[in-house]
Order: C-alpha cells, then sequence, then structure tokens
C-alpha cells in the first residue's frame, strides 16, 4: 500500500497540542519556581525568629542573673537611705541629695523589675474578655501621666470585642504603649485609640501626634534594653511583644503618613 502523507490540518492540530502542551508546562513551571521562592522566604524569615527568639533567651537568662544580683545590695541600699530620711531635717541640702539618691534607687528598683519580668516565662491565664474593656483599663492606668500632659484622648471602643486572654497581661501592654505616646507628644497632644474586628481577628490601634519613630529605632522597637529616652529601661516594649505573642498575636510600630507615632495589637477573635 501507498504511505498516506498527513494532511495540513493534522499537523496543525500537532502543533497546537505541543503549543498547548509547552505552556501548560511553562506555567506550571513557574508556579513551582514561585513557590519554591515563597518557601524559601518562609524558611528564612522561620530561620530568623528562631535566631532572634534564642538570643532573647539568652538575654533573659543573663537579665534574670543580673537582677538576682544586683536586688539584695539595692534593698540594704534602701533599707539605710530611709533610716537616712527619718534623721535629716524636712528642708536643706542634706535632703535634697538625699532625695536625688532615693529618686536613682527607685529607677534601679524599677529596672530589676522589668528585668525579672522579662526573663520569666509569659504564661497567659486566659479566660474570655472584653478588648475594649482592657484597653479602657489601660488608659485609666496612664490617665495621671496623660493629664499631666495635657493630652487629649479620643476612643473608638465597640463593644463587644470578645477575645480569649488574660486581661492583666495585656492592660500591662496597652499601658505601656500609651505611656510611650504620652512621653512622645507635645503638651496638649492627641491620642487616638481605637478597636475593631479585622477577619478573624481583633484589632487595637494607638495613633500619638508626636515626632514619630525615628528611622534608625523602628528595628529596634522590641529589642531588649534599647530606648532613645533617657529614663527608660528599653524593657517595656519588649516585654509587650512577648506578652502579644504569648497570646498568639502580633504588635507593630510604625510612622504614621500625617505623622506621629501608629501601635497596632493584633489577637485571635474569641469563636
Amino acid at each position: 500500500m501507498p504511505e498516506t502523507k498527513p494532511d495540513m490540518q493534522s499537523l496543525m492540530d500537532l502543533m497546537r497540542s505541543f503549543n498547548e502542551t509547552s505552556e501548560r508546562l511553562r506555567v506550571s513551571h513557574d508556579a513551582l519556581q514561585q513557590r519554591v521562592a515563597e518557601l524559601t522566604r518562609e524558611l528564612e524569615e522561620k530561620n530568623r525568629e528562631l535566631a532572634r527568639k534564642s538570643r532573647l533567651a539568652l538575654i533573659g537568662e543573663m537579665a534574670a542573673c543580673l537582677a538576682h544580683e544586683i536586688r539584695n545590695p539595692l534593698g540594704g541600699i534602701q533599707i539605710w537611705a530611709s533610716l537616712l530620711e527619718n534623721d535629716l531635717p524636712a528642708a536643706g541640702e542634706s535632703r535634697r541629695v538625699l532625695e536625688k539618691m532615693m529618686d536613682g534607687l527607685r529607677g534601679l528598683d524599677t529596672l530589676v523589675e522589668e528585668m525579672l519580668a522579662f526573663a520569666r516565662d509569659v504564661k497567659p491565664e486566659k479566660r474570655a474578655c472584653d478588648l475594649g474593656e482592657i484597653v479602657e483599663e489601660a488608659l485609666s492606668a496612664a490617665g495621671p501621666e496623660l493629664s499631666r500632659r495635657a493630652a487629649t484622648v479620643a476612643r473608638d471602643l465597640p463593644r463587644p470585642l470578645p477575645v480569649d486572654a488574660d486581661p492583666a497581661m495585656l492592660s500591662r501592654v496597652f499601658l505601656n504603649i500609651a505611656l510611650n505616646a504620652a512621653q512622645a507628644m507635645p503638651q496638649d497632644g492627641r491620642l487616638d485609640v481605637s478597636a475593631a474586628r479585622a477577619g478573624g481577628r481583633v484589632r487595637a490601634v494607638f495613633r500619638d501626634n508626636g515626632a514619630g519613630i525615628s528611622a534608625e529605632a523602628l528595628p529596634k522597637l522590641f529589642t531588649p534594653f534599647y530606648t532613645n529616652r533617657s529614663r527608660g529601661t528599653g524593657l517595656g516594649l519588649a516585654i509587650a511583644h512577648r506578652i502579644v505573642e504569648a497570646h498568639g498575636g502580633t504588635i507593630s510600630g510604625a510612622n504614621h503618613p500625617a505623622g506621629g507615632a501608629v501601635f497596632t495589637v493584633d489577637l485571635p477573635e474569641r469563636s
């Protein structure tokens, strides 16, 4: 029998099939490369987070050792200073020197307490509660400092905002943010505090009208012992980060486009 030659239509169908298969392979290859790149980024992020946690654990151990070494002699100094306070007249140069000494001792005591708080394990005793109420409690505790600076506090805290959380721990987080805002703002400043549901999460946002966060400070906000303030310990935000993380949430700080700093805390919503 004579050989039959493939007609033009068959050749065109074959080429089209080949091209379609090649295109599917290209798309699959591109998708696979993209997924590999995503997984590589995720792995790098996990490795960075693991390294960060290891560093924090080491810093925590060092902080605990230092705090215990400082606490005992500090307690003795405070006792002797208190006895001296009783023997000095209510006015005069000696009284002023002693008051400066007592102020320094109180600062050291605060540092020791924060070092111990940072070093100990964060184990929230969670219960059903309302995030708006916790934020209100923190603002009430920050009230004296905010009033001292004549700051206006604008609230947008709808109810309910249900979360499973340790109220005392979260209140400490929001108190720290509010105090930082008060210290960053000018006299007669403004603090906007809002909370809302956001895709299965509950979000609290604190925005002040201060000078904002410097480019140098932004990547170090939650680093232990880093602070721009002359009287700060650099542990408040580091402790806040650990507390929020222990609740399965996230905390971030940034500059608002219109000026000032914005701190955002996201927590899982109670189902």
